[in-house]
């Protein structure tokens, strides 16, 4: 009796087939594998957290150690640079930013763009929240955060900026949103970025090291093009962070 054997290499082959493909069906972030050129940027890390309604609407801390972020309802700590997320706090309402006050980092409330009204409290850098603050409305009070623009010195800040909303949706006859900008301010006036991501630009941060942090909206501002009219845009369900790989030195 003669037996047929399949050769060593292709069952090898087969393997690595099968378990790419099982890799590609267990990540429900990026269902069609597709390779997001955003996280091969030279200039800035891409992070993101699925699953949101809403996007990245305020940010504290740091990549290296311990970064906070709110996605409108929601607070998520990461330890490991993004890899992994953890929601720590579901407020129920939004969070336009976060402020640290000798040892208390503090969730605001009011989203123009400055905000005030301190609500929820941690005293722990993060991890765990209580509507019941350390100090009295004499801190309270004064506690103010630009959520568009931040200040990295004295003669130094970045600012987002909106652009016009030129373009009307054919449908409901309304204007859409365009992708903001981000431009650097000195005693020498306005000097637009070169910030490569068309997005929605909802709280600009800085840390001690001057690197910068923008939190954005899951939306893309790309459009498809049927006759002489775009569908525009399209949207995801996640929210955004994009951190500059070197500090804003003032150079």
């Amino acid at each position: 009796m003669q037996f047929k054997m399949t050769p060593r290499p292709l069952l090898f082959v087969c393997a690595l087939s099968l378990l790419f493909s099982s890799c590609q069906k267990d990540d429900p972030s990026n269902p069609k594998g597709r390779i997001d050129i955003e996280t091969k940027d030279a200039t800035w890390t891409k992070l993101s957290i699925p699953g949101q309604l809403r996007g990245t609407s305020a940010i504290y801390g740091n990549i290296d150690d311990t970064l906070v972020v709110a996605t409108m309802y929601k607070i998520y700590m990461t330890t490991d640079k993004g890899a992994s997320w953890q929601m720590v706090n579901d407020a129920g309402f939004g969070i336009p930013s976060f402020s640290m006050y000798q040892g208390e980092l503090m969730a605001l409330s009011n989203f123009q763009d400055h905000s005030t009204s301190p609500t929820l409290f941690s005293l722990d850098q993060g991890k765990n929240w209580s509507r019941k603050g350390k100090y009295g409305y004499e801190v309270y009070d004064k506690i103010q955060v630009n959520r568009k623009e931040t200040k990295i010195s004295e003669n130094e800040s970045y600012k987002i900026i909106p652009q016009p909303k030129e373009i009307i949706d054919k449908e409901y006859g309304r204007p859409l949103m365009q992708p903001d900008k981000l431009v650097r301010i000195t005693d020498k006036g306005e000097q637009l970025l070169d910030f490569p991501f068309r997005r929605q630009l909802n709280y600009i941060y800085h840390d001690k090291k001057n690197r910068l942090y923008i939190g954005a909206e899951g939306t893309r501002f790309e459009w498809t093009v049927k006759g002489n009219e775009r569908t525009y845009p399209t949207s995801t369900d996640t929210a955004i962070i994009y951190i500059s790989k070197l500090p804003f030195n003032g150079q």
